[in-house]
């Protein structure tokens, strides 16, 4: 069976859906709607701080329309489905295996009025590289389908990203839905339909997030509790905007108003063995090396106790100071360019790619490439990169998908 490449994208896709676009896209984004000044809540931002950002996206604008030279060069067969069968198999055994270890699913418990926190379910040490596995699979398998290797790849894709909504883990939710719209831009392209039903389904979801906040925070004098934890302006309560899309609005912007009250009010003084142990190590690792009386001095300043995140920087900052929210920059994208540039050639690149960009994205909430449920998806892809043999070599190029897990086409 012959290798095939996969329909070229074009340049201006290749620049947009990578992680430096969408570093750039997040807090270009953030600082937008910070703007509209519908709090009363936030400081205003300082210029120190405007400059910084705006200079970060400079540069990852140039490094986007650098790394969109970079073509999807490798040849592609079809996958053999039982082996993808197998894998997902394991998957499934392991989840099992760790329900059972932790005494069930959490969602069924959060809907019984349990507990369900994600941190705590599942096999210490296990159930970090099982998050890993099956969320960068979940992404692979969709680009897997995108290359028309059979609709039994969508459902497989499906049913691994189901293990983040079975253990209540939003955040291993939002990450691997963003890696897939990344993964259909790459392979589909800037289509005009994807760019209306794209606007309409982040419209409706912003909407809907808003009323199911709304539904479980309404507060007994019919006022939306979120307007006072908030403290919506006379602007946004004039604008006549359906409550619903405040909840969004903070969301989006609250990052950068924490972010803003460390830069000003910051009076730690700087601690280099914290920061390098928890701005350079992913969390699953740093949380055992770091005692738990030492937490509370690493946690950031907030404008208030509902609002948490302070985008990639707040602590960094907050350890170190200016020196280190330039580290942490540059830490991003050094991970960046050294996964991009080992995946060049391999039929993981445009899954990984996805996964950093999606990374790259949701930066403004927090520094997602010391999550374990970011930083493990790329972790997973790199180690079954090792594993990964050219095949099929046309022209001196390598190639990829076809050996001895390769069959005939699924359809």
């Amino acid at each position: 069976m012959n290798a095939h490449l996969s329909p070229p994208s074009s340049y201006l896709t290749r620049c947009l859906a990578n992680p430096f676009a969408a570093y750039a896209t997040g807090f270009l984004i953030a600082m937008a709607v910070y703007s509209l000044d519908y709090s009363d809540l936030y400081p205003p931002l300082q210029p120190s701080l405007v400059y910084f950002l705006l200079a970060t996206c400079v540069i990852c604008v140039c490094l986007a329309f650098a790394v969109g030279t970079i073509e999807d060069t490798c040849r592609y067969g079809r996958e053999s489905l039982q082996f993808h069968l197998a894998v997902f198999l394991i998957l499934t055994a392991l989840f099992s295996a760790e329900c059972i270890y932790s005494g069930g699913v959490p969602l069924l418990a959060a809907v019984a009025g349990g507990d369900s926190d994600y941190q705590t379910f599942g096999i210490p040490t296990l159930n970090v590289a099982f998050i890993g596995f099956s969320l960068f699979y979940s992404v692979y398998w969709l680009d897997l389908y995108l290359l028309k290797n059979g609709r039994i790849f969508l459902a497989l894709s499906l049913l691994a990203g189901s293990t983040s909504i079975l253990i209540v883990h939003r955040g291993g939710l939002i990450i691997t839905f963003v890696a897939a719209v990344f993964v259909y831009l790459q392979r589909r392209g800037l289509e005009r339909k994807l760019i209306i039903s794209f606007a309409a389904v982040v419209g409706a979801l912003l909407w809907g997030f808003g009323l199911l906040g709304d539904l479980r925070t309404h507060g007994l004098t019919g006022e939306s509790l979120i307007l006072d934890i908030g403290k919506a302006s006379d602007k946004f309560l004039d604008s006549n905007i359906p409550t619903e899309f405040f909840w969004p609005y903070l969301y989006i912007s609250s990052p950068l108003s924490n972010l803003q009250l460390n830069v000003s009010d910051r009076v730690a003084n700087d601690k280099p063995a914290l920061y390098l142990t928890l701005e350079l190590l992913p969390d699953f690792v740093s949380k055992r090396l770091v005692r738990d009386d030492a937490m509370p001095a690493t946690i950031p300043l907030r404008v208030t106790e509902q609002l948490t995140v302070s985008t990639m920087y707040g602590r960094s900052f907050l350890l170190m100071g200016w020196l280190g929210i330039c580290l942490s920059f540059m830490y991003f994208l050094i991970i960046a360019l050294v996964c991009l540039s080992l995946l060049r050639g391999s039929k993981y690149f445009i899954a990984t790619s996805s996964i950093l960009s999606s990374l790259g994205l949701l930066n403004i909430f927090d520094n997602m490439y010391l999550s374990a449920g970011g930083i493990t998806l790329v972790l997973a892809a790199l180690v079954l990169h090792l594993f990964e043999k050219p095949s099929v070599n046309d022209g001196g190029g390598r190639s990829h998908g076809i050996g001895p897990h390769s069959g005939a086409a699924i359809t």
